[in-house]
């Protein structure tokens, strides 16, 4: 039962990259946890994020453990006037961000990337 559970998992982590923007990841605490990243090649291409304007954006996330029960896990992210590319190649590309605004941004235990370029 446990080797069937963990193979569930597995086969869900990979098989629906797509549905979490090309990456996925599951945990079941005692059992496994998988991810995945369908990934993409982004090549001889033009990106421009330009001239826009974003206030009062909030972004929460957190993590909490129960010792011998489990744990649960939130990741808050805002890409705020911003390109974040996540599993994928980036080659021969110009990639632009310029004359954007950003007023009232907050992260309580998230992340907020403002007029940036995430590359992972």
């Amino acid at each position: 039962m446990k080797k069937l559970a963990v193979l569930g998992a597995a086969v869900l982590a990979l098989s629906c990259g797509s549905a979490f923007g090309q990456s996925g990841e599951i945990s079941i605490p005692g059992l496994g946890s998988g991810k995945g990243s369908m990934g993409s090649d982004v090549t001889n291409s033009t990106i421009t994020v330009a001239n826009n304007k974003a206030s009062d954006i909030t972004v929460g996330g957190g993590s909490l453990g129960i010792t011998g029960l489990g744990s649960v896990s939130m990741a808050g992210v805002a890409n705020v006037n911003s390109v974040n590319i996540t599993g994928s190649r980036v080659k021969d590309s110009t990639i632009s961000v310029t004359g954007n605004e950003a007023t009232g941004v907050r992260a309580i235990g998230g992340v907020a990337n403002v007029n940036s370029v995430n590359i992972n």
